[in-house]
């Protein structure tokens, strides 16, 4: 079937397929297209189901659009959905989809009307020209209703961007310089923070999100431990007290004093808000995001998230949740950071002072539906050994993997694992090993 088809059919197989894929990007376009434009039976009744329901805020998948065209024409058209689906060369493209359904619509459309006016004896000079104004009316008025609202004349833009140099920085700040002149930390952003098992990646994350929350409201959702474990590591950073002995519960007298007096300083700190549920869907998240209305988000990690269908796949699941937390950062003016794994093969070895885009677990949506990527580097199965004391540390080091606003580099940090402390390199020792060609 798919050798024989037309292209016109293919671009719409390809855009309803897609839409079926990705009802939020589809959503724009169905607000604007008419059954019209698609072919008479399975392709014109897809549409209008597809457009019914989403339009109607309801769900769009292969189940209810097949059943709500049944309903209404009483044909069952499952297998059809199936393989506009599997057969989609491109989600990302259903704007390209799109724009060669209505030219073909249009395209039909005048060839129509001037068959009318081209048949012999059918009109007069003066109703061809009637005629003819009212198809170029038509043209015109369809080319109105599917006028692109984004796209701006260059000196629009350019006089935007230059009123918005002058108003403030609404960015969230670290404190940290080494760090907060990448500027990953916008509004209406996603940030992703990525490296090996045991690297550090969550002792790091609750260090940028503990750092933030002394200006901002912070969510942090943990997905791997108890939210009293993720204290425990607040409780060793703040006191500097071995995190082992609070695992273990053999704290001194004067080191249980010092954690009561720690408590009582944190206890005045209401800028961070710790969740441990365990079975949190996308859906589920959105809502709590909207509940606590936070100015960053962790999700530590997004791939413990539970699907919203048990049926997708992982990587269904994984670009699913990476476009709906875009599209909420968006929404709700705030930053999501979400913490990922690296795939088994990037864990192998030791090539590589750092992983890359590459190596990121369902890479192909993360990478690109993030605005930028932090890599903590690898450490050495000869360096993982147990560190003591308030000058033990393990040299470290994140790299700015992708940063669509701003530059890319390596930032040299120091990490106490007992405490689940991270630091950048001290000025004076930055501006020396600043001078070194590090390895990417």
């Amino acid at each position: 079937m798919e050798k024989t088809m037309d292209r016109r059919t293919a671009n719409q197989w390809a855009f309803l397929g897609a839409a079926l894929m990705d009802p939020e990007a589809a959503r724009p376009y169905m607000s604007r297209m008419v059954a019209a434009m698609f072919a008479p039976g399975g392709c014109r009744e897809v549409f209008a189901a597809v457009q019914r329901l989403s339009l109607g805020g309801q769900a769009v998948d292969v189940i209810t659009v097949a059943n709500a065209a049944q309903a209404a024409t009483g044909r069952d058209c499952k297998a059809l959905l199936v393989q506009m689906a599997d057969t989609c060369p491109s989600v990302t493209n259903i704007g390209s989809y799109a724009a060669q359904i209505l030219e073909d619509y249009r395209y039909e459309l005048l060839q129509a009307d001037l068959m009318k006016c081209m048949a012999k004896d059918a009109m007069d000079a003066d109703s061809v020209c009637r005629q003819l104004r009212r198809t170029l009316a038509m043209q015109d008025a369809i080319s109105t209703t599917q006028a692109d609202t984004t796209a701006r004349e260059f000196d629009a833009v350019l006089e935007t961007a230059l009123a918005q140099l002058d108003e403030p920085d609404t960015s969230l700040k670290l404190g940290w310089p080494e760090l907060d002149r990448y500027g990953v930390f916008h509004r209406g952003r996603t940030c992703v923070v990525a490296g090996r098992p045991g690297c550090g990646k969550t002792d790091f994350s609750i260090n940028l999100a503990s750092r933030l929350s002394k200006k901002y409201r912070v969510y942090y959702l943990t997905l791997e431990e108890t939210a009293e474990a993720l204290m425990d590591r607040i409780l060793s950073k703040v006191s500097r007290i071995d995190s082992g002995k609070l695992t273990n519960k053999t704290l001194t007298p004067r080191e249980r004093e010092i954690i009561d007096n720690t408590a009582g300083i944190l206890r005045r700190h209401h800028n961070m808000m710790l969740d441990a549920d365990s079975n949190l869907t996308i859906d589920g998240l959105e809502a709590k995001l909207i509940q606590h209305k936070p100015d960053i988000a962790f999700i530590d990690h997004i791939g413990l998230l539970s699907p919203t269908d048990p049926r997708q796949t992982e990587y269904q699941s994984i670009r699913e949740i990476t476009r709906r937390l875009k599209v909420a950062a968006m929404k709700m003016g705030i930053v999501v950071v979400e913490l990922c794994q690296i795939n088994r093969a990037g864990v192998k070895g030791n090539e590589g002072r750092f992983c890359n885009l590459e190596d990121l677990r369902g890479s192909g949506t993360i990478e690109q539906d993030a605005n930028s990527a932090i890599f903590v580097e690898n450490r050495k199965p000869e360096d993982s050994k147990e560190l003591r004391g308030e000058d033990a540390y393990q040299d470290t080091a994140v790299m700015y993997a992708k940063n669509r606003e701003g530059p890319t580099g390596v930032v040299s940090m120091r990490w106490q694992p007992q405490y689940h402390q991270w630091q950048p390199v001290p000025k004076e020792d930055f501006e020396e090993i600043d001078q070194m060609n590090w390895p990417q």
